[in-house]
């Protein structure tokens, strides 16, 4: 699979995918903030969120919004965040294998097992966004009655997934970074910065 992304990806490509996801993420803030205003969807309990939070936190966030703001993410933000794993799989997923291509200037040389691991990264971030979306559109649908059971459920993958897009990125720019580095030294041009 590798081998055939290495021959036909192409700079486009990289660039389409990144700005398409970002594009994504940014619009879905803007429509969010207009629908929300006031709303503190970024953080714990429904956006990112790097620790686990506890049930009545979900609840008290749920109660905190009307019913045409819970109407407004159960049947907009929740679909349109659909989206956004998959994109942002295709996104990170393209950029690490851009930047480890064998062979090429600007790439981080890395086994090809590096490689599928660190397609892993997004997969798995992509995997825990979806489970986390399935939770909270549940948890809509038993508002005012969402048990405890479902609300760690959803705090759990919150949490996995906050944690799986701050690694999938930084292990992106990580590599961005290095590919952009070695191209630098063995065009003869130490890094900026490098003394």
């Amino acid at each position: 699979m590798l081998s055939i992304l290495d021959r036909r990806l192409k700079p486009w490509h990289f660039w389409l995918a990144n700005a398409v996801a970002v594009g994504w993420f940014a619009a879905m803030s803007v429509l969010t903030r207009e629908a929300l205003p006031g709303a503190e969807l970024v953080r714990c309990p429904i956006g990112l969120c790097l620790g686990f939070y506890a049930p009545d936190e979900l609840r008290e966030t749920l109660e905190g919004l009307d019913e045409g703001g819970r109407a407004f993410l159960a049947d907009t933000l929740l679909p349109l965040d659909m989206v956004l794993p998959a994109l942002l799989l295709v996104a990170l997923g393209t950029t690490c294998v851009w930047f480890t291509r064998p062979g090429k200037d600007m790439s981080v040389p890395v086994s090809s097992g590096a490689r599928y691991t660190f397609l892993c990264v997004p997969l798995l971030y992509c995997l825990a966004d979806y489970g986390e979306n399935i939770a909270l559109g549940e948890a809509l649908d038993a508002y005012p009655d969402i048990s405890d059971a479902l609300a760690h459920r959803a705090s759990l993958l919150t949490a996995a997934k906050s944690q799986l897009v701050v690694a999938s990125i930084g292990l992106a720019a990580a590599l961005a970074v290095a590919a952009w580095s070695l191209a630098q030294r063995k065009s003869g041009r130490p890094p900026p910065g490098s003394g």
